[in-house]
This record gives C-alpha cells, sequence and structure tokens, in this order.
C-alpha cells in the first residue's frame, strides 16, 4: 500500500507497489523484530508503504501492519504494540534498515 495522502516521496509510488511479503516473509519478519512497549521513537525511519494483514498470537486476533522501514503495528481491539526490526534477518523483507538515525 502506498500512502499517497503523506504528500511526501511520490518518487517511492513504484517501489512501494512492487514491495510485498508472502506469509512466510510476514511470520520471519515477525520472529527477528522485537517489540518496543513505548513504541520505536527515533530509532526508526517512516517510508510511505506498507502491508496489512491479520495474524493470530496469544489466542488472540490482530490486524497488523508492517511499515516498510522496518516497523510494525499490531492492532486487537484497544490494544496497540509497536515493533521494529534491526536484525540482518529483515534485511531482505523491507526497504530501508535503521542506521541509528545518524544522518
Amino acid at each position: 500500500m502506498f500512502d499517497a495522502a503523506s504528500g511526501k516521496d511520490a518518487n517511492l509510488e513504484p517501489t512501494c507497489k512492487a514491495w510485498n511479503l508472502s506469509k512466510q516473509q510476514v511470520a520471519n519478519f515477525f520472529a527477528a523484530s522485537r517489540e518496543y512497549p513505548d513504541g520505536t521513537h527515533d530509532a526508526f525511519y517512516w517510508l510511505p508503504c506498507s502491508i496489512k494483514g491479520r495474524l493470530t498470537a496469544q489466542g488472540r486476533e490482530w490486524e497488523f501492519e508492517i511499515n516498510a522501514a522496518a516497523t510494525a503495528t499490531w492492532k486487537s481491539g484497544d490494544t496497540i504494540r509497536q515493533w521494529g526490526c534491526d536484525a540482518k534477518a529483515c534485511e531482505s523483507l523491507v526497504l530501508m534498515m535503521p542506521d541509528g538515525n545518524a544522518s
């Protein structure tokens, strides 16, 4: 999904539309990610590309959204969980990895 409403990075639209993950790749992303209970703050970037779906974990149904910059959210009712992946295993799954935002 490309977030055209963001008004930024329109040149990323073809790349975003071409980016996809299989069910196994989604599972691999979450297996390599870690939860950030207080949010990812400035540890990660954001891109106008995301993949949405549903998953079952810990006996609950969750709606997930993975951002192409290696972050994700799970939502179930009023509960929101935030994830980020800086593991090498995620490099092939996302379009941008975190680099400490040193630039």
